[in-house]
């Protein structure tokens, strides 16, 4: 089946008659985001959808109903020419208008098909004429929407299906069941006859009780192996979820890991920049790193401050000390000859005194005194030094009993020149160092906000790395994600121990059947008295060992199946990883009668995580595989229909995987957003015409017509153009 041409009208985002003519090869539609790349995928959907009559308005392009007049009609349609042992074509489509009523009505749904035969078209059921081309069975290992998709094997029913379809096995289901039928029923009759035989009586009896027995033995084993399998079966359907998304599970470990330690680097850096400024001004008297100079200037002036005081001091002690010396030498005057002791200061008193110089007369020795005489002269200066004495005396008193008043009250000179010492020797140099202290300190601090940065920048990114990871499993939630992780290792472990009691349970089963078997071979070698028996017997034996032949023929057929599966897939997975670490496929039976496809490494080591890449090219070499299974098996080729399969591909891989399926001998057709290039100019994506060149395949682009209101959908237009 060859693909040659589809046509949409006026389906979605296809206003009007859009056609694309496909190659024999590889044929790729272009297209960005939101362009119409599943859209046209989504129609094709349609088109094979045999089971419902759909006219759904949803279908009908927006624009169209937009300018649509009333009582006017137009039409939905998809329409596919194809060859297939000539050329046919299979159009579905309805009729939709406005009513009087201004309302949107749906009509005259339709599902033709027509072989051309020449010049002429004979109409045909599209229903019947698909189904005879390409059947549900086919289409299903055909049409891939998105990576997710390319999985054959994601079902119990996938294997039986795909036998079912590509091999004889069939044939040998309707065989084996009928073989045990008839051989059971001949058992059941030679049983019968020879417990008639008296000769052999009390043997087969025993033989029945002794088949009996492992019949039970047998029947309560395929039991449990039949409840094993299912429980690991579950175990291998939840590991299968759990693996599909143990990447994600493992990345948001990563991540989740990566955050953690930015936030800790975070809140370290934080400790080192948030410094109390305040504090460090006056506790580590950053605030006297600017004044090396005014402390220099301190010293100086606190030092003349001292010296001053000093001096001042000295002169005052000078000062108290001559006084006190005068009055000494006073004292040593007054002393009298040979050292005698003089009368007291105040004989004779005042009044005495001023009387005998009144009379000019001393009454002491009846002498006179004239005025002006030596002797008056003597008793004035007496009198005058008496008065003298008083007034010393006076003054010292009052010296005595109000202490004397020191120079310099406070000790604030002192404390300044002590603080002077204390600022000075290691203080100092520790002073002098702070412009460096301060300096270093503050760099490191600048350098600590330049690493918080780059940390903020890598803690953004980690939880950037975390949204997309999430938006990219729309249905697992992140605790989700986490309880996987923590669980795939408890369900693995189950599974292998499961699997094990599972193989023991089989080995048990073997030797049963084995036992059983040499009991009716016993019951076999017994030879009937009857001669009719004896017949009987024969042909039991021989139906026996035909249900036998038929069983091990379809286990056969079933294993040369996945070998001749695996051997193709590994051709087409050189192919699609050339230059490039691919491993090898391997396909194995599950215990619920489905098939795993897994990557090994050539030490049979599996590869458990492969990347999205390795997975997808995986994938699609088993589907190229099942195409060539069915070119040999129908005599009939197939084309592949992918949409968007090469998302997790880097563009060094996207380069390599489509100029490998452009020379594949395979009609292919893939929707998708690579070979694409931002242009700076216009800021839009544009084709890259350099990759485009270098391939032979046809290539459409698809993109949204412009002048488009962002609001409304009835604006949206996807145009088509044939590039090459």
């Amino acid at each position: 089946m060859k693909l040659n041409k589809i046509i949409i009208k006026n389906f979605r985002s296809y206003y009007g008659e859009n056609c694309f003519e496909l190659s024999d090869g590889l044929t790729l539609v272009i297209g960005d985001n939101g362009d119409g790349k599943t859209t046209f995928f989504e129609a094709l959907e349609w088109l094979f959808d045999t089971s419902k009559d759909n006219k759904s308005e949803s279908n009908i392009s927006e624009m169209r109903k937009a300018e649509i007049g009333l009582g006017d009609c137009d039409e939905v349609s998809v329409t596919m020419t194809f060859e297939h042992g000539g050329e046919k074509e299979i159009c579905k489509k309805f009729i939709f208008e406005k009513t009087s009523d201004n309302l949107l009505k749906t009509r005259d749904f339709s599902f033709v098909g027509y072989e051309i035969v020449g010049s002429e078209r004979h109409n045909r059921d599209g229903k019947i004429l698909l189904e005879s081309c390409f059947d549900t069975v086919i289409r299903r290992y055909c049409l891939f929407k998105g990576e997710r998709e390319l999985n054959v094997f994601d079902n119990n029913t996938a294997l039986k299906t795909l036998v079912d379809t590509f091999s004889g096995i069939k044939q040998f289901d309707n065989l084996v069941e009928m073989t045990s039928y008839f051989e059971q029923q001949s058992d059941n009759l030679v049983t019968k006859e020879l417990r008639k035989d008296k000769k052999q009586e009390a043997i087969i009896k025993q033989l029945e009780f002794d088949l009996g027995k492992v019949q039970s033995e047998i029947s309560d084993v395929r039991h449990d192996i039949s409840t094993k399998e299912k429980a690991v079966s579950d175990y291998e359907t939840r590991l299968k979820i759990l693996e599909e998304n143990q990447d994600a599970c493992e990345n948001l470990q990563d991540i989740n890991a990566r955050i953690e330690q930015k936030k800790n680097e975070q809140r370290r850096l934080l400790g080192y920049i948030n410094l109390d400024y305040n504090a460090m001004l006056l506790d580590d008297m950053w605030i006297l790193r600017a004044y090396p100079s005014v402390l220099s200037e301190y010293q100086k002036k606190v030092s003349a401050l001292s010296r001053e005081k000093r001096k001042l001091q000295k002169a005052e002690d000078e000062r108290i000390a001559i006084e006190k010396g005068k009055l000494e030498a006073i004292k040593e005057i007054q002393k009298l000859a040979n050292n005698a002791t003089p009368l007291p200061w105040n004989l004779p008193d005042k009044e005495t005194m001023q009387e005998m110089i009144d009379d000019e007369i001393c009454k002491v020795c009846g002498r006179s005194a004239e005025k002006g005489s030596e002797a008056y002269n003597f008793m004035v200066n007496k009198l005058n030094e008496y008065l003298e004495h008083i007034r010393k005396e006076s003054k010292s008193a009052q010296q005595q009993e109000a202490p004397i008043k020191p120079l310099f009250e406070n000790t604030y000179i002192n404390e300044l020149h002590t603080r002077s010492i204390q600022l000075s020797g290691d203080t100092e140099q520790e002073l002098s160092k702070l412009a460096t202290v301060i300096a270093d300190r503050l760099s490191f601090v600048q350098t600590r906000k330049q690493d918080l940065e780059k940390v903020n920048k890598d803690l953004t990114e980690a939880e950037d790395s975390k949204m997309q990871l999430l938006i990219q499993t729309p249905d697992l939630t992140e605790e989700m994600l986490i309880k996987n992780f923590k669980d795939f290792k408890g369900l693995s472990d189950s599974s292998k121990r499961a699997s094990l009691d599972l193989q023991d349970l089989k080995r048990r089963l073997e030797e049963l059947e084995m036992q059983k078997q040499e009991l009716k071979d016993k019951q076999n070698q017994i030879v009937p008295s009857n001669g009719i028996v004896r017949v009987y017997q024969k042909v039991h034996i021989t139906l026996e060992r035909i249900m036998k032949a038929f069983e091990a023929a379809k286990d056969r057929n079933v294993e040369e199946f996945i070998r001749t599966l695996e051997e193709q897939a590994n051709i087409y997975l050189k192919k699609l990883n050339a230059d490039d670490f691919r491993g090898v496929i391997k396909i194995k039976r599950t215990a619920d009668g489905s098939a795993k496809i897994n990557l090994y490494s050539s030490n049979d080591t599996i590869i458990a995580n492969p990347g999205g890449a390795q997975k997808t090219t995986m994938y699609m070499s088993v589907l190229f595989a099942i195409s060539n299974i069915t070119t040999l098996k129908r005599d009939e080729d197939y084309p592949l229909i992918f949409d968007a399969p090469t998302s997790s591909f880097g563009d060094f891989k996207e380069d390599i995987f489509y100029n490998i399926i452009d020379n594949i001998d395979k009609q292919c057709i893939i929707f998708t957003k690579d070979l694409l290039k931002f242009d700076r100019e216009t800021q839009t994506r544009k084709l890259d015409f350099d990759k485009i060149n270098q391939l032979s395949c046809s290539v459409y682009r698809i993109q949204k017509a412009s002048g488009y209101d962002e609001e409304d959908l009835s604006t949206i237009q996807t145009l088509t153009e044939k590039i090459k």
